[in-house]
């Protein structure tokens, strides 16, 4: 980003450079610009996660260790029955890149969980966090496998996801967000 000094540091890294005590503050002072539920998550639940070994997430922080916004990532199976007419309207090559296993109908796939950036943060910088994590996800690849990345998303985003490269596969279980997925 033009004109931003920042780093992207993952959480494990700065609960061991400052403490967990500090650091649960720090995160507590976040606003996003967007969705509160984000604002939610990294005040109240993305320590825990971390140390249940359940997410990675990485903050992103200026020079003076303002938060710009973060990105959590991890892994959650999708499940997709072969009878559910959702599953019936995903095109038959997005299902076959999906790897969905015909005896259970699962199909592993990375998430990106949380996305988020602050008032502070120039604009394009939710990219920057999508981009590092894809980058993260790849070395995860390289290493155990799996080439699905998925997320869940409100309709207004989209658009957003679109253009990152995700493709919209159908509402999740209780209709209240959009599955996407892309494949690294």
């Amino acid at each position: 980003m033009d004109g931003v000094d920042y780093e992207i540091i993952p959480l494990t890294e700065l609960i061991i450079r400052f403490g967990e005590e500090k650091v649960a503050q720090s995160l507590k002072r976040y606003k996003g610009v967007f969705d509160s539920a984000t604002e939610s998550y990294l005040h109240n639940k993305a320590i825990e996660m971390e140390k249940r070994d359940i997410s990675r997430t990485y903050i992103a922080v200026d020079t003076d260790m303002n938060i710009l916004g973060y990105v959590t990532i991890g892994i959650k199976c999708a499940m997709f029955d072969s009878d559910d007419d959702s599953t019936k309207e995903i095109s038959e090559k997005i299902r076959h890149r999906m790897n969905i296993d015909m005896k259970n109908d699962v199909a592993q796939s990375y998430l990106l969980g949380q996305l988020s950036r602050s008032p502070d943060a120039p604009k394009g910088f939710g990219e920057t966090l999508v981009g590092m994590a894809i980058r993260e996800l790849l070395e995860s690849k390289r290493i155990v496998g799996c080439r699905m990345v998925r997320l869940d998303c409100h309709d207004e985003l989209i658009p957003y996801y679109e253009r990152l490269g995700f493709k919209y596969i159908r509402k999740n279980a209780d209709g209240t967000l959009n599955q996407m997925v892309t494949f690294i």
